[in-house]
């Protein structure tokens, strides 16, 4: 629709498409429809083209009007902006559009005439592309002002909580100021995000802070997570005489620390209205990241797990009821001598949180639920048709289940809502922990609380309780900020450890104070599996141009999955072909892939002997990405000099290290063992394997 000739003439300093510039090559005829498009009155005069002009200039400058212009869009030309403002530069390419799956439904005809009307109202500059690698074609932008202040306006509305709680809504509200923003460009927020959300970086700042104020922080972000209402600091035990919240404020904003903020939380089904002290969400988990993942001391005093008991358990359930003619009462609850009995045919180990007939009740609970047991009409238990299918089922299938039921079970009190959805998202924050290693118990449920209250606003919580309170579904607000961690910690200790996908650790006095994600923990959460024996034997060919052929067999998904990691994948045929490379390799080992791991796949599945150039560029890649090895004497050895000065030079590493033998090794601190030691320098970003 727009000439060729015109396109790239609307644009600024440094090619970038400005609102000035788009304006200004507008032709006449085009003007008036911009003037009553951005106009907050309907009708009028049409001011002289100068005047039309820079008006247009206020009104795009304006964040709340330009958003207010943008919603007035139809639905079709909503769509097209969006797309813009999400894309990089709010910049896409013709052809992109052209064939963007949300688009599809339009024919190219309808597709010109909605950019053609976004164009005539100074809203698109349709013209070449500013991006270097794609000069020359067609592309579609928004103006990077008007960008920047319709991205902003937007995410505006949706701050409050996300503004209080996390570093990266601080330092947006910050730059949100017109005057600032003048000054900085989005891009160089986000530069400045980055930098200030390293986690040294946000160690340093807390060190950093005045002493008194210091000792407090860190006593909030290791007991309560990183939020302290003022409430709470009046009857808690500090060196500080008084709360102070001005000038913590000050202090903590300053530092990029954090806010003291007053946070009414009862919109959202929280029972919380007071002054807070808030330390960042970003900083708060730097912090656990240092001190207490993997938690102290190296292994609890205690510990207890449930392997895959359960499951067993609920086969013996089942074989009683078919064996017996399990009566109930009229509350439909089992007779407690009937419950005797089952319970001496289960496996005798519930562990110290929960007793047996609490196992025996979440059992009845979940087989109901799931349609596994049912009620005769002459008051006996039967077992139906999904009964005798679930008996079957692998034991993956089955952990899935119960997983699927604990998830949004409401028997472990709180709020049904909140502990639902921050279930799953810890289900996803797991991931990021290393199966067989211990946790500081507080961890998890305190990492996940603080990102599910920095998500509150954007996940329409509000919208939710207000509709329930209107329905008349009851009071809201019955858990408190710290009763949501305990309540998701309550929810670990009873149903992830029911199930065997943790163990739990027990500090002298027998207190729950560590957990670890078992082995089958981590296949079901979607984990990286415990380091073990590849199966299988003779089913791939290594070439010594490092081409590795797959033969299929009858049980392969393991070793596929294996080569897939540190190999590329070239083609998927009967027949698989993966290639080796530095890059694949170096890719592998910060995905945690031992080279050990890497060599045995190959050397225990070739049915020919490994080329010795294809073993001697895997151990070389290794070297040159930096991996070192940590022995049983916790002797850290880099594979030069530069690696080792870096580490030892880390002010994460420093604390831990005990003096430097010569070039290359350094003698780590005895206080720690050797699998600890590994998992903190991995925190820390060294690729580290023990020998």
């Amino acid at each position: 629709m727009s000439p060729s000739g015109d396109r790239g003439g609307a644009t600024g300093k440094r090619g970038r498409c400005t609102l000035a510039a788009v304006v200004e090559a507008l032709p006449e005829g085009d003007l008036v429809e911009a003037w009553r498009h951005w106009s907050p009155e309907s009708g009028g005069a049409v001011p002289a083209s100068a005047a039309a002009r820079k008006q247009l200039l206020e009104w795009g400058a304006d964040g709340a009007h330009a958003l207010e212009r943008l919603g007035a869009l139809g639905k079709r030309l909503a769509m097209l902006m969006d797309l813009l403002l999400a894309a990089p530069r709010y910049e896409l390419l013709f052809a992109d559009l052209a064939t963007h799956r949300s688009l599809e439904h339009l024919s190219t005809y309808d597709l010109e005439a909605a950019l053609a009307t976004l164009s005539r109202r100074a809203l698109v500059r349709d013209g070449e592309s500013s991006h270097v690698a794609t000069q020359g074609q067609r592309a579609l932008a928004v103006p990077t002002d008007l960008g920047d202040t319709l991205v902003r306006q937007r995410r505006s509305l949706l701050s409050g909580v996300f503004d209080a709680f996390t570093l990266r809504g601080h330092i947006d509200r910050l730059y949100d100021d017109p005057a600032r923003a003048r000054r900085t460009p989005p891009s160089r927020v986000r530069e400045m995000y980055k930098m200030y959300s390293r986690e040294e970086a946000c160690v340093a700042r807390i060190e950093r802070l005045p002493e008194g104020l210091r000792e407090l922080v860190v006593k909030v972000i290791m007991e309560f997570g990183g939020l302290l209402p003022r409430a709470l600091f009046d009857r808690m035990e500090t060196e500080l005489p008084h709360w102070n919240g001005r000038r913590w404020q000050k202090i903590l904003e300053e530092s990029l620390v954090g806010t003291v903020e007053r946070l009414e939380l009862g919109r959202f089904g929280i029972q919380h209205n007071d002054e807070t002290l808030v330390i960042f969400n970003e900083v708060a988990l730097a912090w656990l990241k240092r001190v207490a993942v993997p938690g102290d001391p190296d292994r609890p005093h205690d510990e207890a797990g449930m392997g895959v008991d359960l499951v067993s358990n609920l086969s013996r359930f089942q074989a009683y009821l078919l064996d017996h003619a399990v009566r109930f009462t009229v509350k439909g609850e089992i007779f407690k001598t009937t419950e005797k009995r089952i319970l001496q045919d289960l496996i005798p180990n519930p562990g110290r949180e929960l007793d047996r007939s609490e196992i025996l009740h979440f059992m009845d609970a979940f087989s109901r639920s799931r349609g596994l047991i049912d009620s005769t009409g002459e008051r006996t238990i039967a077992i139906t048709s999904a009964g005798r299918d679930w008996e079957p089922m692998d034991l993956d299938s089955k952990l899935a289940g119960l997983l699927e039921y604990v998830v949004e079970e409401s028997a472990l009190g709180g709020e049904p809502y909140h502990q639902t959805r921050m279930r799953q998202l810890f289900m996803r924050l797991v991931r990021r922990s290393e199966p067989g290693v211990w946790y500081d118990l507080m961890y998890l449920p305190f990492v996940t609380r603080n990102q599910y209250l920095a998500s509150l606003d954007e996940v329409a919580v509000e919208e939710w309780f207000s509709a329930r309170t209107a329905a008349g579904g009851g009071a809201t607000g019955a858990e408190d900020l710290q009763r949501m961690a305990w309540n998701l910690v309550n929810w670990v200790r009873k149903r992830l450890y029911l199930l065997g996908l943790v163990d739990l650790g027990y500090d002298a006095k027998g207190h729950p104070v560590a957990m670890r994600v078992t082995s089958v923990g981590a296949r079901l959460f979607g984990m990286r599996a415990p380091e073990g024996a590849v199966p299988g034997s003779g089913s791939l060919i290594v070439t010594p141009d490092f081409e590795v052929v797959h033969f299929p067999s009858e049980d392969d998904a393991a070793l596929v999955h294996d080569l897939d990691r540190f190999c590329e994948r070239e083609k998927s045929e009967t027949v698989r072909h993966f290639r080796i490379s530095d890059r694949s390799v170096k890719r592998a080992l910060h995905e945690g892939v031992a080279l050990v791991r890497m060599l045995e796949v190959l050397e225990h599945n070739s049915r020919t002997p490994v080329p010795q150039n294809v073993l001697y560029s895997i151990k070389d890649w290794a070297n040159q990405a930096g991996l070192c090895t940590l022995d049983v004497e916790l002797v850290l050895t880099a594979p030069d000099d530069t690696v080792s000065r870096r580490i030892a030079s880390d002010p994460g590493v420093r604390p831990l290290m005990a003096r430097r033998l010569d070039d290359r090794t350094l003698q780590m601190k005895q206080a720690r063992s050797a699998a600890r030691l590994r998992s903190v320098l991995r925190e820390l970003g060294w690729l580290v394997e023990l020998v």
